[in-house]
């Protein structure tokens, strides 16, 4: 997995840290707080506005999940010569169509960013994945790391290029390695040229929805679904979420729990509805036999207030922690707009000493100021004003025992600082590989936010990939 440091595309073209690292009973960890000037591409929003004249921009439109791209000559899907993709340390790329697809419109002018559930699957080595807007600088930043062999999904927020192109590139070290990719689309965010009014992000302190190791124990069978009321719904933070009908998606983390006796490979869908005996034609969550492995979901509330979750095979049981909901009732003039970055930058990774090169010990939390970030998110050399959270990558690089004789497995939660620690989690690792999946990080007081490590050493990373707006 890449770890080298990264120099920004910036307009001062300095490398500096921007999250402040403070550890639960040690001390802070002295880096740079000096802010950097990060600049978005003028398309994010319309004639570079004021950032209290955004328009309709940000805002969300769900879709019916749908299948975009697929590598594979079996399931091959707007790929006009299917066949494995190349995956070499040379880093090589490919680009698909992003836009006039599974429901996005067709005119860049429209669209601001894209939600896709992002698969690299069949890979003949361990390597990464990024995707960005076709003609932008990637930098350094994943949105998929894997092993040889695994099928790993990650969801992402990412910008057509110029020509409403995605590029995707594909990394490992040996040098004739190849690895299938797979596309879905959930939803897409509009510029302020758009006329048509979206829905707003509003972030939550995570809380669990749905555990179906809880009471009886019930898992999921093969081709078994669940019901899940979100609108109205209590989690287990107390948190109520609205009943009405502008609660039109919900923004999930979904872990596939697949260890039961008669556990096999398999995938989990979240989708707004179901007919009987008709399977989804998207995926959310690919599990391997034994398997604890999460996934974030953006996904449509159904007219009946619910979602669904299917599973493919075997049994497996699922937990489900919400991290946001999406309203068209506008929170505030700016509140819940998301503004993506130019490409995803890696803000922080615990390996690297600018940033301590410490990792997080068993049952210890530590501290993440985003404040210099915060002030730093630029358009057209303007702030974008004030922030509610960042959406970014949290990627689980390198998991260490405690024990030399006691295999470790561990789950990271990440929640604002000035919050009690939710029943949630993020990202849930054993050792040997490192484990990525989005997730939505909300400020605490002064743009704090805290993550926890249940067990062992867990080093981690952060690759963010927009922010979230705030009043």
């Amino acid at each position: 997995m890449e770890s080298s440091r990264h120099s920004a595309r910036c307009s001062t073209r300095a490398n500096r840290s921007w999250a402040r690292r403070t550890v639960a009973a040690v001390a802070l960890v002295a880096v740079s707080s000096a802010p950097v000037a990060f600049e978005l591409a003028p398309a994010t929003v319309s004639a570079a506005p004021a950032p209290d004249t955004l328009g309709a921009g940000g805002e969300y439109h769900p879709l019916t999940p749908a299948r975009i791209y697929d590598s594979r000559a079996a399931t091959a899907v707007n790929e006009p010569s299917p066949g494995a993709k190349p995956a070499t340390p040379a880093q090589p790329t490919f680009d698909i169509d992003l836009l006039g697809v599974g429901g996005i419109p067709d005119r860049p002018a429209d669209v601001l960013a894209v939600v896709v559930n992002i698969t690299v699957t069949e890979p003949t080595a361990a390597g990464w994945l990024n995707a960005y807007g076709a003609g932008a600088s990637s930098g350094l930043a994943s949105i998929v790391n894997y092993t040889t062999g695994q099928t790993v999904p990650n969801l992402s927020i990412v910008r057509p290029g110029a020509n409403g192109d995605l590029t995707v590139k594909l990394f490992t070290q040996n040098a004739s390695a190849t690895a299938h990719v797979v596309v879905d689309v959930f939803g897409w965010f509009s510029t302020s040229s758009n006329a048509d009014r979206g829905a707003r992000l509003v972030p939550i302190t995570p809380g669990r929805l749905l555990d179906t190791r809880e009471g009886a124990g019930v898992p999921l069978g093969r081709a078994g679904s669940v019901e899940v009321q979100v609108r109205g719904a209590t989690l287990s933070t107390g948190q109520v979420l609205g009943a009405g009908s502008d609660i039109v998606g919900v923004v999930l983390n979904v872990t596939g729990i697949n260890q039961q006796a008669d556990s096999t490979g398999t995938f989990l869908s979240v989708v707004p509805t179901l007919t009987a005996g008709v399977p989804p034609s998207t995926s959310n969550v690919n599990l391997s036999r034994g398997q604890i492995k999460p996934n974030m979901v953006i996904v449509p509330v159904g007219a009946d207030g619910k979602i669904r979750l299917y599973n493919h095979a075997g049994s497996a049981h699922v937990a489900v922690d919400v991290a946001g909901y999406l309203t068209t009732t506008a929170p505030g003039a700016r509140a819940g707009r998301v503004v993506p970055l130019t490409t995803p930058y890696r803000v922080f990774d615990t390996r690297e000493t600018q940033w301590g090169a410490v990792a997080l010990g068993p049952g210890q939390a530590e501290d993440w100021s985003f404040a210099d970030f915060v002030n730093s998110v630029r358009i057209d050399g303007q702030w974008v004003g004030a922030q509610s959270a960042v959406i970014g990558n949290l990627t689980s690089a390198e998991l260490k025992r405690q024990y030399s004789t006691v295999a470790v497995s561990s789950y990271l939660t990440v929640y604002p600082s000035d919050q009690p620690r939710p029943n949630a989690s993020n990202v849930n690792m054993v050792e040997g590989a490192p484990v990525p999946n989005l997730a939505i990080m909300k400020y605490g007081t002064a743009s704090t936010v805290r993550v926890f490590n249940l067990a062992g050493f867990n080093h981690y990373l952060y690759d963010a990939s927009a922010v979230v707006l705030a009043d």
